[in-house]
């Protein structure tokens, strides 16, 4: 289950440094990622410069971090629509007015609502990790006093 990882540079890493009819190109050394390398190294690819004297291209893998300028990206979480004050606090900012053409009005709302559905979450949502825990503990004391129960979550 490995991918290759995103690449710049030369496609074909191997030549046989002819011309011409007698050319021969092919893609034979290749940088690979499983799932846990993506999730961990995501930002790393792999660089295949012109190849000098050799007949391969060097295979080139930068691990300095990328620089991340600002503050991490908004990301919405599904279950927050499942939460009964959900629509009321997208209605509250949806409702109020802004100046510009409808698309900057559109830009400014969703502006407006990030700082209000992180407020939400830090409310409603912020002990998620907690709350699992606490659980998963009541189900494993449950399921060690009645060990012949079928439990289905």
């Amino acid at each position: 289950e490995i991918e290759d990882l995103r690449q710049t540079g030369c496609f074909f890493s191997w030549s046989n440094k002819k011309v011409g009819d007698e050319a021969v190109s092919k893609k034979l050394d290749r940088a690979k990622g499983n799932w846990g390398w993506f999730k961990e190294l995501n930002h790393v690819q792999a660089s295949f410069p012109t190849p000098g004297l050799s007949d391969h291209s060097p295979c080139i893998l930068q691990f300095k971090l990328a620089c991340r300028s600002g503050s991490r990206p908004f990301k919405y979480l599904n279950v927050w629509a499942s939460h009964p004050e959900f629509l009321d606090v997208v209605r509250h900012v949806w409702a109020q007015s802004v100046e510009g053409n409808p698309l900057e009005a559109v830009s400014k709302k969703l502006r407006m609502l990030k700082p209000a559905l992180k407020e939400f979450h830090k409310r409603h949502f912020n002990n998620l990790s907690t709350e699992s825990a606490k659980i998963k503990q009541l189900i494993d004391i449950q399921q060690a006093s009645h060990p012949d129960f079928l439990w289905e979550c």
